[in-house]
């Protein structure tokens, strides 16, 4: 097996004994940083599903999870070069989760699925489950058939308690920063889990690259419009991306050091996807498929290698029942309606781990014969005609705009308002008005949104290289491939996802950024290494570092001569996402002062101030008239308040005035290319308290609050 043009010499590789403390503890730094972060995760992501969430639960199982795998993380590649660059690494990381803190976004309202995330989190600092109370909603909604005691999808009834949709890993981890800093800490907790997803990435790409060399992709990865975005608000994909990450580092490191302790926290990673995600599955079945592939080619001996592989699955297959029996119980409704997606990637995921174990079975003898006969017989040539097809068929999918055009169905209930969802962003945009086309044909065009072409291309061209190196027997990366390939080619092909901006992005962000950017720097280095002189492997090896941090920032500015603004700015970057939700939920809550509330016809709200206000909501459909109303009074025993956005639509006892207005600014949805501009919302409330007969004493004024 020949070396890898970009791995680093074994030579590099020091004994931890042979090396001072401070570069140990530089050197190890971002491994022990991502591995507290996926064990306080972890903690309370599984304590959360057994409704135990406080922290004096939380706090000592993640230490307890720390502890155990503190040994086995602790990298092995410890030389003062790798200590500084350690210190690079964390030092930009800190700078990028400080800026991102400050501009952390307040997405207190359900406009999308931070709004319901961030809601689960803030319930969570202060209860041990995302089950919220209904607290006599039931028996105040029943007065009437057009009252609700949940609303929509993000907020379902289960007997009397409500249950936010959704995975809950992300909420029980951001609640943990409600219990440092408050409403604060959980609103900006989910950048802290972006920064230590950039470290994971260098973690990774030091695996195959020199340690200043991996400082490259964990910048590209930080610098990406994407990854910002999604970590301000409280987005599931940043800690997705941590997991699978992770899950790559260790396992390809247990595959490379034959450690079956390192295999075992990566298949705890991959699988916990599950916890944070109802798509997990998808992460889980390339993190199992690349790991066997690399046992079954490692050179090691077989019964080690039969165990390492019956250990990955039995942990991983662990975690994922885990993350589904957590979805079960505390969002039922939400696992009923996407069933069968789900048991489609459950029943592949479990075909999978059936066919690993048997096939590791019968690992006798020399490592994957097969295989390496295969191998063998394919040659060089043949290997590097392997990575050709890959590379190929990437091509082939980017291609996809040329030729053809992906539409959807229109007899779905869920695509007809999806249609009528694109249709509207077409209208704003002055697009052509196809309310059934997916834009699915343009997946590889999007990643080119935010990480440019030229990367898109280094990145097809690090696939077929990394292809090339599989087949070629060294095992690692079938890891790596097996992780970032399986997701990858399910969403490129099929994204099942509202085409806008940044919103589609979400499907990429967890592994397919990341992959690409890790493969584009290996192909960089690989083709520099090319070059006979070395100054002039070292001057083109410059240039694609710098061109990887260069590229992602370029995405920042757009410069458009025609239009209203030549120069604009990637909103996502620039502005903070729903400035003004929380002035205004703290407005309706000083409102409401601690009564039920009934929220006519806006269910946005609804899970906002149910758990902000802490008082029980019911959502009605309509106008409510005053024998609803009145039921509702006689219900809940004491006079409920009203909001509405609506002026006419209550019986009011007096002409009523606005008693909250507010103004919301967020990124706008964008068909074809990252948004430049952004949107406001204005709110203008209404608000008043319902009397016995059910007539509506309008509230003048609303009470002053302090500002938090």
């Amino acid at each position: 097996m020949s070396a890898s043009p970009v791995a680093a010499p074994a030579s590099a590789r020091t004994n931890t004994d042979a090396v001072p403390m401070a570069v140990r503890v530089f050197g190890a730094l971002p491994e022990r940083i991502v591995l507290i972060t996926v064990g306080v995760a972890l903690a309370a992501g599984l304590l959360v599903t057994v409704g135990a969430h406080y922290w004096w639960t939380v706090l000592p199982a993640a230490a307890l999870i720390i502890t155990v795998a503190w040994r086995a993380a602790t990298p092995r590649d410890v030389t003062v070069r790798g200590a500084i660059a350690s210190a690079i690494a964390v030092g930009g990381a800190a700078l990028w989760a400080i800026v991102n803190l400050a501009m952390h976004a307040e997405y207190l309202l359900v406009v999308r699925d931070p709004g319901f995330l961030t809601l689960s989190g803030l319930w969570l600092v202060d209860h041990g489950s995302t089950d919220i109370p209904a607290a006599g909603a039931v028996e105040a909604a029943a007065a009437n058939g057009n009252m609700l005691a949940d609303a929509s999808e993000a907020w379902n009834l289960k007997g009397d308690v409500v249950q936010p949709q959704g995975a809950k890993m992300l909420p029980a981890t951001i609640a943990i920063g409600g219990w440092l800093a408050g409403e604060t800490g959980v609103l900006s907790a989910n950048a802290v889990i972006g920064a230590v997803g950039i470290l994971a990435v260098f973690a990774v790409a030091r695996q195959f690259l020199s340690p200043m060399a991996a400082l490259a992709p964990a910048g590209a990865l930080a610098l990406t419009v994407s990854h910002i975005g999604l970590s301000r608000p409280a987005y599931t994909e940043p800690l997705t991306l941590l997991l699978v990450i992770a899950g790559i580092l260790w396992a390809w490191r247990g595959v490379a050091e034959r450690s079956i302790p390192l295999l075992t926290l990566g298949a705890v990673a991959s699988g916990a996807t599950m916890l944070v995600r109802v798509d997990g599955p998808s992460f889980a079945i390339g993190a199992i498929a690349g790991v066997g592939l690399a046992l079954a080619s490692v050179e090691a001996d077989p019964r080690w290698r039969r165990s390492a592989a019956l250990t990955f699955a039995g942990w991983q297959a662990m975690t994922i029942g885990m993350g589904y029996l957590s979805v079960a119980l505390w969002s039922t409704e939400y696992l009923e309606r996407l069933a069968d997606e789900t048991h489609a990637l459950l029943a592949v995921y479990a075909v999978l781990v059936i066919a690993l174990v048997v096939w590791s079975l019968m690992w006798t003898g020399a490592p994957g014969r097969w295989i390496e006969r295969l191998s063998d017989a394919w040659g060089r040539r043949g290997a590097w005609i392997a990575g050709a097809v890959v590379a190929a068929g990437l091509a082939v999918l980017a291609s996809r705009p040329l030729w053809t055009t992906v539409y959807r169905s229109t007899d779905n209930p869920r695509h007809q308002f999806t249609n009528g969802v694109v249709e509207s962003f077409q209208k704003a945009q002055g697009l052509e008005i196809e309310p059934t086309r997916t834009y699915a044909e343009s997946t590889v065009t999007w990643l080119s949104y935010y990480l440019t072409w030229p990367i898109v291309i280094l990145a097809i061209i690090g696939f077929g290289w990394a292809t090339m190196r599989m087949v070629r027997r060294d095992a690692p990366w079938a890891v790596f491939l097996g992780a970032i390939m399986a997701p990858t080619l399910l969403y490129l092909w099929r994204p099942s996802i509202v085409p806008d901006q940044i919103w589609a992005i979400r499907r990429f962000e967890p592994a397919t950024l990341p992959g690409f950017i890790l493969a584009a720097a290996a192909a960089g280095w690989m083709l520099a290494s090319l070059a006979r002189k070395e100054s002039v492997r070292a001057g083109l090896r410059r240039a694609v570092g710098v061109g990887m941090l260069v590229l992602p920032l370029s995405t920042w500015i757009s410069i458009s001569p025609d239009a209203e603004y030549p120069i604009s700015g990637a909103v996502n970057v620039t502005t903070r996402e729903m400035v003004g939700a929380r002035s205004q939920i703290d407005e309706l809550c000083a409102v409401a002062d601690g009564r039920p509330v009934i929220l006519a016809s806006d269910s946005s709200h609804y899970g906002s101030i149910r758990v902000t206000c802490d008082v029980p909501v019911i959502l009605h459909l309509g106008n409510p008239t005053e024998a609803h109303l009145a039921a509702a009074y006689e219900a809940w025993g004491e006079a409920p308040v009203v909001f509405t956005r609506q002026g006419d639509e209550l019986p009011w006892t007096e002409e009523a005035a606005v008693v909250v207005s507010s103004r919301v600014t967020h990124s706008a949805y964008t068909l074809q290319g990252i948004p430049r501009t952004s949107m406001v919302r204005n709110y203008h409330w209404y608000a008043g308290v319902v009397t016995p007969s059910g007539a509506v004493e309008p509230i003048t004024a609303a009470p002053s609050i302090t500002a938090p």
